[in-house]
């Protein structure tokens, strides 16, 4: 503790936030945006890439779906089913369930 604490805590006042920590904050506030705009463009890039192949593995994907859709019908209503319980069901549900959200 510098002399200027010892003197604010005697006063009883809040010290003052010196020069060097606010430049440091803004730094550290920018190299923070600058990983968060570099995460969002790969992801954003990854995204693209997924529906690309994905748009040319349409045709292929349209023929396995169909064929495999009406087995997989009473499955998807149950689960859909489920999810609707627990959403509106909400936080009493989910610790039953044994998910701990929020």
């Amino acid at each position: 503790m510098n002399l200027d604490d010892q003197l604010s805590a005697f006063l009883g006042e809040t010290p003052k936030q010196s020069r060097a920590d606010v430049f440091t904050a803004e730094v550290m506030k920018r190299v923070e945006r600058q990983v968060f705009l570099d995460r969002l463009t790969t992801t954003a890039a990854g995204a693209v890439v997924i529906a690309l192949v994905l748009w040319a593995c349409a045709p292929v994907l349209n023929l396995a779906v169909s064929m495999i859709a009406p087995a997989l019908a009473p499955i998807a209503a149950v689960f859909a089913f489920a999810g609707a319980v627990v959403v509106t069901g909400g936080p009493t549900v989910w610790r039953r369930l044994g998910l701990s959200i929020g």
